[in-house]
């Protein structure tokens, strides 16, 4: 029965960061799921975590990360937070060539 759950426990995990990445909210699973795909395709992610970090942090913010991630531990905190930062994000270039693309007379349904 210890080995099921210890396999049960594992499912959802990137293999690379071993970081949990299904989280409470949708969308911040689906950023970090991009994040760790994209850093482990570009190799960023070496798969092993050796580096030690210790860092006083706000409770507050601690509280709140929790919460909306689910996440437990604070290496798979830790983690998830810095491989979203350290993800590319082209959303500002791409809206800026978005600019234009609607028609003059648009106009949304209510």
């Amino acid at each position: 029965m210890a080995v099921k759950a210890a396999k049960k426990a594992t499912v959802g995990r990137d293999r690379a960061s071993n970081v949990r990445t299904r989280t409470a909210d949708p969308i911040t699973s689906a950023r970090l799921e991009f994040a760790l795909s994209t850093l482990a395709a570009t190799g960023t992610l070496k798969g092993a975590r050796t580096k030690r970090l210790s860092a006083r942090v706000d409770p507050g913010l601690i509280k709140a990360a929790r919460s909306k991630t689910g996440l437990k531990s604070d290496s798979e905190l830790v983690n998830a937070a810095l491989a979203v930062l350290a993800a590319p994000d082209d959303f500002g270039p791409w809206f800026a060539v978005q600019a234009g693309r609607l028609s003059k007379d648009f106009e949304l349904e209510f």
